[in-house]
């Protein structure tokens, strides 16, 4: 049986009131060169305000012209409020933790800086944090993309009051319910490798933050923000109330 061809997805910047268009090179170079699509092949486009078509393109001169077919919708896309905290950590780990969150529907992502991060200036990371979120967009199907706030310190960001059921990961802390999990708005807050210090506990605890443990061993920061984000949008999936 012949294998079904995939058809590529990928995000443009403009939106898409024509029925035909031409792409910048740097998307066409992309399209021809990177994701070796040929003429005539279906490709699908998607943009920020949530538009995603099933195109035809053609190929004239090295320059795609993309033609929309039909449009997308996405239904199946969670209205669930994520945001994650985490404490800024090795750079190569901060790149899986961005695209991680993405393909786990986290809603916002927030860089910290904690009395254990392993760097205190991170703000040039941004845009190349960007670059790896749409990417993962493009591969997970989501439309809407998560938004990646500036880096801010630890006492800024936990003082703020926001109407997000809050919660601290830590190993001392007691196992979720069921009520908290299905909360539509939730935010998540993990540390560094080398754990908080001790006034920062007591800061969370002083500003209303709930302590909460996922596993009975202690994670890294990367394998804590993977389990949990897996739990809090999977949760529906994979409780024993919906099997």
């Amino acid at each position: 049986m012949k294998q079904q061809k995939k058809v590529h997805r990928i995000f443009i910047e403009f939106d898409l009131n024509d029925n035909c268009f031409e792409c910048p090179p740097e998307i066409s170079h992309r399209i021809i060169n990177v994701l070796r699509i040929k003429d005539s092949d279906e490709l699908i486009v998607f943009n920020s305000k949530r538009e995603q078509y099933l195109c035809r393109i053609s190929i004239i001169n090295k320059n795609v012209v993309i033609r929309l077919k039909e449009k997308i919708l996405n239904q199946n896309e969670s209205s669930k409020i994520v945001r994650l905290y985490v404490s800024v950590i090795n750079m190569k780990l901060m790149d899986l933790i961005v695209q991680k969150s993405v393909e786990l529907g986290t809603t916002d992502l927030y860089p910290v800086y904690t009395q254990r991060s392993q760097y205190k200036n991170v703000e040039k990371k941004i845009d190349h944090w960007k670059k790896i979120a749409i990417h993962a967009t493009e591969q997970c199907g989501r439309l809407r993309f998560m938004h990646i706030h500036s880096p801010r310190t630890h006492s800024s960001l936990i003082s703020k009051q926001i109407s997000s059921s809050r919660f601290l990961l830590h190993q001392d802390g007691e196992k979720f319910n069921t009520s908290e999990l299905e909360s539509d708005d939730i935010s998540i807050f993990v540390g560094p490798e080398g754990g908080f210090d001790s006034s920062e506990i007591e800061s969370f605890k002083i500003n209303g933050w709930k302590m909460r443990t996922i596993n009975v061993n202690i994670l890294r920061t990367e394998t804590a923000c993977i389990s949990a984000l897996s739990l809090i949008n999977n949760y529906d999936i994979f409780s024993r109330h919906s099997l």
